[in-house]
């Protein structure tokens, strides 16, 4: 059981066992990097908890069927436009969502609001998900006058993506 955190200028990756124990560890190094960019304390929390919520989907959703799991790797980048975030899982997919569903919606049937979470946090979140293939998320939020909200409609953006670097 070890931890890795590589940082090389603006970038950290994060390397963990897939297990619930390491999602505060996550999130707490995740924090204090979003913190480096001076962003309002508000935006690090939420940077924090859709983070919390996409790796919490690996731990839960995508390994069932295995019995050894590889390890979690969360990405983290910031340039001029805002934080990025990235994890990938070799797991087995999911369906994406035709459309953005509302909190109201998920909060009335039990479970499932975790992509709701992240999308409605974020500024920027495309997915891509292949059955067996696993699942990639980038999530961005955006610092200054960059904010633009994009949102995933059957894996692509809804709106133009606003380029990043």
């Amino acid at each position: 059981m070890s931890l890795g955190i590589a940082q090389n200028g603006d970038r950290i990756e994060i390397r963990v066992p897939c297990r619930a124990e390491y999602v505060r560890t996550i999130r707490r190094t995740l924090g204090e990097f979003a913190e480096t960019l001076n962003m309002p304390g508000s935006a690090v929390e939420e940077v924090q908890i859709a983070t919390s919520e996409a790796v919490t989907n690996i731990i839960e959703h995508a390994y069932s069927k295995l019995s050894r799991l590889p390890p979690l790797k969360v990405k983290c980048s910031h340039n001029t436009r805002g934080l990025v975030v990235e994890i990938a899982d070799r797991g087995g997919g999911f369906r994406m969502p035709g459309n953005r569903p509302s909190i109201k919606a998920c909060i009335q049937r039990e479970g499932g609001l975790g992509i709701t979470l992240i999308t409605h946090l974020m500024d920027s979140v495309i997915y891509s998900s292949r059955p067996d293939e696993g699942t990639r998320i980038r999530m961005v939020k955006y610092t200054g006058d960059h904010r633009v909200r994009v949102y995933p409609i059957a894996g692509k953006p809804s709106v133009p993506k606003v380029p990043i670097g």
